[in-house]
Protein backbone atom coordinates (compact mmCIF):
# COMPACT_ATOMS: atom_id res chain seq x y z
CA UNK A 1 0.00 0.00 0.00
CA UNK A 2 1.44 3.37 -1.09
CA UNK A 3 1.79 5.97 1.65
CA UNK A 4 0.40 9.47 1.01
CA UNK A 5 3.08 12.14 0.94
CA UNK A 6 2.63 14.94 3.45
CA UNK A 7 3.23 18.52 2.32
CA UNK A 8 7.06 18.59 1.92
CA UNK A 9 7.35 22.40 2.01
CA UNK A 10 9.39 23.96 4.81
CA UNK A 11 9.14 27.72 5.40
CA UNK A 12 11.90 30.16 6.22
CA UNK A 13 10.58 30.46 9.80
CA UNK A 14 10.79 26.70 10.46
CA UNK A 15 14.21 26.31 8.80
CA UNK A 16 16.17 29.24 7.32
CA UNK A 17 16.45 29.18 3.53
CA UNK A 18 19.99 29.59 2.27
CA UNK A 19 19.22 30.15 -1.42
CA UNK A 20 16.07 32.01 -2.37
CA UNK A 21 16.41 30.96 -6.04
CA UNK A 22 15.29 27.53 -4.78
CA UNK A 23 12.29 28.72 -2.76
CA UNK A 24 8.76 29.68 -3.72
CA UNK A 25 5.69 31.10 -2.03
CA UNK A 26 3.93 28.16 -0.46
CA UNK A 27 2.27 26.72 2.59
CA UNK A 28 4.63 25.18 5.12
CA UNK A 29 4.06 21.50 5.87
CA UNK A 30 5.20 22.03 9.47
CA UNK A 31 3.54 25.21 10.73
CA UNK A 32 0.85 25.73 8.04
CA UNK A 33 1.77 29.37 7.40
CA UNK A 34 2.11 30.85 3.91
CA UNK A 35 5.54 32.24 3.06
CA UNK A 36 8.79 31.53 1.27
CA UNK A 37 9.29 27.75 1.39
CA UNK A 38 11.67 25.16 -0.01
CA UNK A 39 11.55 21.43 -0.60
CA UNK A 40 14.93 19.92 0.32
CA UNK A 41 14.13 16.48 -1.18
CA UNK A 42 13.13 18.06 -4.49
CA UNK A 43 16.29 20.18 -4.69
CA UNK A 44 18.41 17.09 -3.86
CA UNK A 45 16.54 15.23 -6.62
CA UNK A 46 17.47 17.92 -9.14
CA UNK A 47 21.09 17.89 -8.01
CA UNK A 48 21.24 14.07 -8.29
CA UNK A 49 19.85 14.43 -11.83
CA UNK A 50 22.77 16.74 -12.65
CA UNK A 51 20.75 19.97 -12.53
CA UNK A 52 22.77 22.35 -10.41
CA UNK A 53 22.01 25.68 -12.12
CA UNK A 54 19.87 27.47 -9.52
CA UNK A 55 18.62 30.00 -12.07
CA UNK A 56 17.48 27.18 -14.41
CA UNK A 57 15.56 25.62 -11.53
CA UNK A 58 14.09 29.01 -10.57
CA UNK A 59 12.95 29.80 -14.11
CA UNK A 60 11.88 26.42 -15.50
CA UNK A 61 11.17 23.82 -12.81
CA UNK A 62 8.78 23.44 -9.89
CA UNK A 63 10.49 24.50 -6.68
CA UNK A 64 7.89 22.91 -4.44
CA UNK A 65 5.95 19.64 -4.67
CA UNK A 66 3.36 20.88 -2.19
CA UNK A 67 1.14 23.95 -2.60
CA UNK A 68 2.95 26.66 -4.56
CA UNK A 69 1.86 30.05 -5.90
CA UNK A 70 4.29 29.55 -8.82
CA UNK A 71 2.96 26.20 -10.07
CA UNK A 72 -0.65 26.94 -9.06
CA UNK A 73 -0.95 23.52 -7.41
CA UNK A 74 -4.22 23.53 -5.47
CA UNK A 75 -3.96 23.66 -1.70
CA UNK A 76 -6.11 20.51 -1.48
CA UNK A 77 -4.24 18.62 -4.24
CA UNK A 78 -1.74 15.84 -3.62
CA UNK A 79 1.88 17.02 -3.86
CA UNK A 80 3.54 16.60 -7.25
CA UNK A 81 4.75 13.04 -7.80
CA UNK A 82 8.29 12.14 -8.85
CA UNK A 83 6.82 11.13 -12.23
CA UNK A 84 5.35 14.62 -12.66
CA UNK A 85 8.70 16.13 -11.67
CA UNK A 86 10.46 13.97 -14.31
CA UNK A 87 8.00 15.23 -16.93
CA UNK A 88 8.72 18.84 -15.90
CA UNK A 89 12.46 18.22 -16.19
CA UNK A 90 12.11 16.73 -19.70
CA UNK A 91 9.92 19.63 -20.80
CA UNK A 92 12.29 22.26 -19.34
CA UNK A 93 15.35 20.75 -21.06
CA UNK A 94 13.75 21.00 -24.55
Amino acid sequence: MEQTIQNPNICDNCQPIRNYFLSDLGICGLCGKTGECFDAELIAYYQNAGIEDDEFIWLKLPRLRGWSAHTQVSIDAEPLSWSEIEQAIRKAKK
